[in-house]
């Protein structure tokens, strides 16, 4: 395992320089072309692209209306709309696909878990349901989704989804996502995607403020998986046996508390221009058996008592600079995600279909990758405030 993150540029590794636009043309060609191989019509194969150069050029929302606007053929909304509602083939074989092209252009150093709310009232569109959105502070009518990002300091890029469904009416809402059971659910996403190919093995990388801690560590470990994650100031937690005094009781405290009498030990570290103050913990799950020694680390901004950010790891043999870094790539997710998701329509598709929004997101993964792969994208800084 590499125990350290480099934090300067790294090159892209995609087959070609496509800065112009003939270049770029070709470009989606070969690259659709290679993410749609395993699928078996050549119809299919065909409206993938099209679907595809649809989303990298339509104005406006990505409505299979809109998309067939440059199309240039007779029924094209409906063979769009029928290529991602109903038609067969198999999205996970695609995203298969994409995550080794993502992994060629990105070199991602971590797999970052992002949530997608997309506000919806009614039952026109798939898994809209009452959530509480921590980000608003309170429950809304939405969509929510979470993406699976290959992430470097540089670019970002989602190879894979999870759709969170409704809730039967007159359920007793949870804040927690282990309310609907999803904790397994999220950690299968990188699993799938490391049974396939064991060179895509990275750390997870998550804001899991409300997930339930226990079960989310318990679901990372038996997938193998290392992991840093996010984790609210009032996550009980103790600190690390102590050698020599086996029999001792450790105090247990809330993980803000615990940082707020470790600031002395804190030190600065850089990133991207900005300095932070990080000091670790070794610390145990209380409830969590059997227990094992994991890191807490809490970052301060400026001249402050209380850490902004805890996160919590079993990264244990990586020192300061290398955990905040990793930590820093949730920012240039928020970044990516509204600098080039937004504009290719990840958040657009419309109606009831679990199938059809699955293919949606993937196809607009796709896109997102291919638009990072022009070298006149704009470039936002990754410390940039995000938005969901």
């Amino acid at each position: 395992m590499v125990n350290s993150i480099s934090c300067g540029s790294k090159p892209s590794a995609s087959r070609r320089d496509p800065g112009t636009d003939d270049d770029f043309d070709t470009h989606i060609s070969e690259t659709c072309s290679e993410l749609f191989s395993s699928l078996r019509r050549a119809d299919q194969r065909k409206r993938g692209e099209q679907y595809v150069r649809g989303l990298l050029t339509a104005h406006g929302r990505k409505t299979a209306r809109n998309l067939a606007a440059f199309v240039g053929e007779g029924a094209a909304d409906q063979n769009l709309h029928h290529f991602v509602a109903g038609s067969t083939w198999n999205w996970h074989s695609v995203r298969a696909a994409l995550a080794r092209y993502a992994d060629q252009t990105v070199r991602g150093d971590a797999w970052v878990i992002r949530p997608m709310v997309v506000y919806k009232a009614g039952g026109r569109s798939v898994g809209v349901g009452r959530r509480f959105v921590p980000d608003l502070g309170r429950v809304v009518s939405c969509q929510q989704s979470y993406g699976l990002w290959l992430a470097s300091d540089t670019m970002a890029a989602p190879v894979s989804w999870h759709l969170t469904l409704g809730r039967e009416p007159g359920d007793r809402h949870d804040r927690q996502l282990s309310a609907h059971g999803e904790e397994e659910e999220l950690v299968g996403l990188v699993a799938e995607l490391a049974h396939t190919n064991r060179a895509l093995a990275r750390p997870v990388v998550m804001d899991a403020r409300i997930a339930a801690l226990p079960r989310l560590v318990r679901a990372l470990s038996a997938a193998d998986q290392t992991f840093l994650l996010r984790v609210s100031g009032d996550l009980p937690l103790a600190p690390a046996g102590v050698r020599g005094q086996p029999d001792r009781r450790p105090q247990i405290s809330p993980a803000q508390h615990l940082m707020e009498q470790l600031k002395r030990l804190s030190r600065p570290v850089e990133w991207q221009g900005s300095i932070s103050f990080v000091a670790p913990c070794n610390v145990v799950l209380t409830d969590q058996l059997p227990q094992r020694t994991l890191l807490l680390l809490g970052v301060w901004r400026a001249n402050r008592r209380r850490p902004a950010d805890l996160w919590l790891t079993d990264l244990t043999s990586w020192n300061r600079g290398a955990l905040l870094r990793l930590a820093m790539l949730t920012s240039r997710v928020d970044a990516d995600f509204n600098r080039v998701s937004v504009g290719v329509g990840i958040r657009d598709f419309e109606g009831r279909s679990f199938q059809g929004w699955h293919r949606h997101v993937t196809l607009a993964s796709i896109a997102h990758a291919l638009r990072l792969s022009r070298t006149d994208t704009p470039h936002t800084p990754a410390n940039a405030s995000p938005s969901r």
